[in-house]
């Protein structure tokens, strides 16, 4: 079994952990050895490869707690930043691209910026086989080298718009030929129910049960796309199996007012009443959290993974991440492939995660100091993507996922010597400065190099796959989408319009 010594200029074994200085980290197989004084590491594993890493920080890996495997973003494949739900509606007017081969671009990306582990917070495409869609979602983690999450989507209602009990009043508010095509193309997204759904998952933990680089869990694609009975059954399911339920909630104005609407005892109560709300919850995006969702959140254990970048841009706001971790709530941060910079930079989204919110009132909870956010990035992704007390520390029998950071631009020309070097990195750091991501003992990404991938030909690829899925079904699609714009635009005005919103920035 090859052995492998990391001799980083400083060493964060975990977020909670003393920074260390001439300390280093074995790595045996696809698990960590031993950590510890770099000079005692030397002499107890004489033969061991010497990875040097000299003015960089050694730290594990980061997580991306939500994502949806896309390596060619929403601005290159022709859609402009939007509301969510005139996104959804031009993704009518397209076809479906090679999952494989955007998911292996996203997967290489993710590398370079230091990630070694991933949600896939799925996102059907309506090719009527939703089980080849993720099957190569799944081919194009593993081409990578990527740990990966796998979502399983959920989803029963609300297809056209929402409420579900408003959708027959807004098909009749359209014109006949308009109304037709929506109630032609509304077949489920994913598995048509309960019995289907889990017996998917039963045939890919069959095939992929025993791989340690993948875990799955439920996706509901959130309170307002499932009826409770789905929502109860798949809770239950989830809890007897062990696994996640992964839960967009709350992401935008629209789906706000139509909980509002729906759930007036609370989104999170009821979700709590359904059997949803547990230690292996996670909310994804939660914007929209009122005070009682965070405390039936923190009661139930429940986790958050926010998306501040996507958020921002599709017209919303931002998780209140303060709020949360100020209830004990743990928050994980997600790229949503959507990110501030249009790229897979985790330090940057957790930036705005951590200073967007929570600032405006000397009462309100502070930001999230630098230990904090690292915890975000690493052991509260870990535990969102299910791989909670295997991988977010650099331990001994855990699994050997690490990044390192080249501290140049964390320094820059100068740096204090009394600022903490976590805090600067922080600040300061971006996902570009990664100079080394190990993922399960395997070093995928060195000194600007994919170890045993072609980047270049990977983008052609998925170039190629945006290009051809840029064809729509019919040419009739392309203009349906544009007719249908304006009556999306009306109905979710006339649903926000009288609607009070949780002031995120209290």
């Amino acid at each position: 079994m090859a052995i492998v010594l990391l001799k980083p200029e400083y060493l964060l074994t975990s977020h909670d952990a003393q920074l260390e200085k001439e300390h280093g980290v074995v790595v045996e197989g696809n698990r960590i050895a031993k950590t510890g004084p770099f000079a005692e590491l030397a002499s107890a594993f004489p033969e061991a490869e010497i990875i040097d890493l000299p003015d960089a920080i050694l730290m594990p890996g980061l997580v991306n707690a939500h994502q949806h495997g896309r390596g060619i973003s929403q601005i290159q494949l022709g859609y402009p930043d939007q509301r969510l739900e005139l996104w959804m509606a031009q993704r009518r007017g397209r076809g479906s691209p090679d999952l494989q081969a955007i998911g292996l671009l996203a997967s290489l990306e993710m590398l370079r910026n230091g990630v070694t582990c991933a949600v896939h917070a799925d996102l059907a495409y309506g090719t009527g086989d939703y089980e080849s869609e993720l099957r190569s979602s799944i081919a194009g983690y593993a081409a990578g080298g990527l740990r990966a999450c796998i979502a399983i989507g959920v989803c029963d209602q609300g297809n056209i718009v929402f409420p579900q009990e408003m959708e027959a009043a807004f098909l009749k508010s359209l014109p006949a030929d308009l109304a037709a095509r929506l109630e032609e193309r509304n077949s489920p997204p994913y598995e048509k129910d309960f019995a289907t759904t889990s017996a998917l998952l039963d045939r890919l933990l069959a095939d992929f049960g025993d791989d340690d680089k993948l875990s799955f869990c439920y996706g509901p694609s959130g309170p307002q796309w499932v009826t409770d009975p789905l929502f109860a059954s798949v809770a239950a399911d989830a809890a007897r199996r062990g696994i996640g339920l992964h839960i967009h909630a709350l992401e935008t104005t629209g789906q706000y007012a139509a909980c509002l609407h729906l759930y007036p005892e609370g989104t999170m109560r009821h979700l709590a009443s359904l059997g949803a709300i547990g230690p292996k919850t996670v909310i994804a995006h939660g914007v929209f959290l009122t005070d009682d969702d965070i405390a039936v959140l923190a009661e139930g254990h429940a986790m958050v993974a926010t998306n501040p970048g996507s958020n921002l841009r599709l017209c919303d706001a931002t998780a209140p991440v303060p709020k949360l971790i100020a209830s004990g709530v743990r928050v994980g941060v997600g790229s949503d492939n959507s990110s501030v910079m249009d790229d897979e930079d985790l330090f940057s989204e957790a930036r705005v995660a951590s200073m967007l919110t929570g600032r405006r009132n000397w009462s309100s909870p502070p930001k999230p100091t630098a230990r904090q956010v690292i915890e975000m990035l690493t052991t509260s992704g870990a535990a969102i993507a299910g791989f909670d007390g295997r991988i977010g520390r650099l331990e001994k029998g855990w699994l050997a996922d690490m990044t390192a950071f080249s501290l140049g631009r964390t320094r820059g020309a100068y740096l204090d010597e009394d600022m903490p070097i976590v805090d600067a990195l922080v600040a300061r750091a971006r996902g570009a400065d990664a100079c080394l991501t190990m993922v399960g003992g395997q070093v995928l990404y060195r000194d600007g190099v994919l170890v045993g991938a072609d980047i270049d030909a990977a983008g052609r690829q998925a170039g190629t796959a945006a290009k051809t899925a840029r064809l729509p079904t019919s040419p009739e699609d392309v203009t349906f989408t544009d007719q249908l714009r304006p009556h999306l635009t009306d109905f979710y005005s006339r649903l926000t319009a009288a609607t009070e919103f949780p002031d995120i920035l209290s």
